[in-house]
């Protein structure tokens, strides 16, 4: 190589000036052009880092939790974060 970089980086060669960009507007128009963003977009449920748990429980006690989560529209993770808090824990 000749000193020059990567990707064509000789190009800007000599410029100095830079110019303020309205991001707004650039977003409006990519919208109007069909573009989609790809920044990563935070999921609706995500609690941050998470550690999974496997247990087996009998029969009876997995339908009262599950019954007891459908009852109240919760998740599992919801339905045992709700049992917790409830008990002080």
């Amino acid at each position: 190589m000749s000193g020059k970089g990567i990707f064509g980086s000789s190009l800007n060669k000599g410029r100095t000036e830079t110019k303020d960009v309205d991001l707004k507007k650039v977003d409006e128009v990519a919208a109007e052009q069909g573009f989609v963003s790809r920044e990563a977009h935070q999921r609706r449920n995500y609690v941050g880092p998470t550690k999974a748990m496997n247990t087996k429980l009998p029969v009876e006690v997995y339908d009262r939790f599950m019954k007891f989560c459908d009852d109240n529209n919760l998740t599992i993770r919801k339905g045992i974060e709700k049992l917790l808090d409830d008990t002080g824990h």
